[in-house]
């Protein structure tokens, strides 16, 4: 079973646009695919989960940072034994949207934290 829980967000704390979620995910377990208007920043505490983006796999892992741009399809897949623990930070009622900053064949940023 999924664990999302929302920290903050508009219609939850009267902040303007942020919303920043809790995200526990057992081992096995894939998120659906979606997309946000704006970007979104993960966050993961623990354990590991493999991202697709543009085709392209990315593994985030414990301490790891990862930008996620605005109108890509992100699926996701916990891999490994243990759940995948991490914060996710995003804007999908931001008034600017930069998707013209990003292109198809870039390097998404990531680091450890």
């Amino acid at each position: 079973q999924i664990f999302r829980r929302v920290f903050f967000s508009p219609k939850t704390t009267g902040n303007n646009y942020l919303k920043m979620a809790y995200i526990d995910v057992p081992p096995g377990a894939t998120g659906t695919s979606h997309v946000h208007l704006g970007e979104e920043m993960v966050y993961t505490i623990k354990g590991k989960a493999l991202f697709q983006l543009n085709g392209k796999d990315y593994l985030l892992e414990e301490g790891t940072c990862f930008l996620i741009p605005p109108d890509i399809e992100h699926p996701a897949r916990v891999v490994g034994n243990e759940n995948w623990v991490a914060v996710a930070v995003y804007c999908d009622e931001c008034p600017v949207l930069k998707k013209a900053l990003y292109k198809e064949d870039m390097a998404y940023p990531m680091s450890k934290c």
